[in-house]
């Protein structure tokens, strides 16, 4: 038998134990076996809120056909609905393993009481929203909620410093955006160059509550050059207290 016959031959018998393999494979699926099962999926992840045995049983309907024929797709969208990931690779390893990492999502803040909201502005639900109390509320559609968790995380970095910290925040579905800080005081931002008037405001803050020397409790920043802001009103007993030496002031 020269090589070129031996070359031939090997091929087919390798072509035809393919065949034999891919027939056994399916007819095994069919009757609910698997060819060449899984024995290890083993998880890395962050294990806050997840553990490695949720993750195995989400995956696990997934990978009833074995190495060969299971989907990873599915397996990747089965993992995926446990509320706290956020974001899952999966792999398989010759012969047995499945590798799965995933990342678990960063609660930004709440929108009403059994919902929560993650960086990215995805809306959930998940066991464990209690543990979440006092974080900021953020109020938009779904659709807008990304461009709100934006927004936020941006009007936030620019009150570091200065203590105070944002508590509500909403965006309506015209794009106007308000927003309310610890200390009660209501901004509107509105809908054209916010963060610029939201930084120019900021920026402005200590000079406005120096010359005023009475808290700010609301500012509307939908102007091109200025903002139009409201004090709190004087306590009664001040204000009687100023009007004698007022009067008297005017009669000198």
């Amino acid at each position: 038998m020269n090589r070129r016959t031996l070359v031939m031959s090997a091929s087919a018998t390798l072509a035809v134990l393919a065949v034999v393999v891919l027939v056994v494979g399916v007819a095994m699926a069919r009757r609910g076996d698997a060819l060449l099962p899984f024995r290890y999926v083993e998880v890395t992840g962050p294990f806050l809120r997840v553990s490695a045995e949720q993750v195995r049983a989400a995956a696990a309907p997934a990978l009833a056909h074995g190495f060969l024929f299971s989907s990873l797709p599915e397996a990747q969208q089965r993992i995926l609905t446990l509320p706290w990931v956020a974001s899952v690779e999966v792999r398989k390893v010759w012969p047995d393993t499945l590798e799965v990492r995933y990342l678990e999502r960063e609660v930004l803040g709440h929108l009403g009481d059994d919902r929560l909201v993650d960086r990215a502005g995805s809306i959930f639900q998940a066991r464990g929203a209690g543990e979440t109390r006092g974080l900021p509320l953020l109020d938009a559609s779904p659709e807008d909620m990304p461009a709100l968790t934006h927004s936020f995380q941006l009007a936030q970095a620019e009150l570091s410093g200065t203590g105070r910290q944002i508590v509500a925040a909403r965006l309506s579905p015209r794009g106007s955006l308000s927003l309310r800080l610890n200390d009660g005081m209501e901004i509107a931002v509105g809908t054209r160059e916010q963060g610029e008037r939201w930084r120019r405001f900021v920026r402005s803050l200590p000079r406005i509550q120096d010359a005023q020397g009475r808290p700010l409790v609301a500012a509307d920043l939908r102007y091109t050059h200025g903002f139009a802001l409201r004090f709190l009103a004087p306590e009664p007993a001040a204000a009687a207290a100023a009007t004698p030496a007022s009067a008297a002031g005017g009669m000198r």
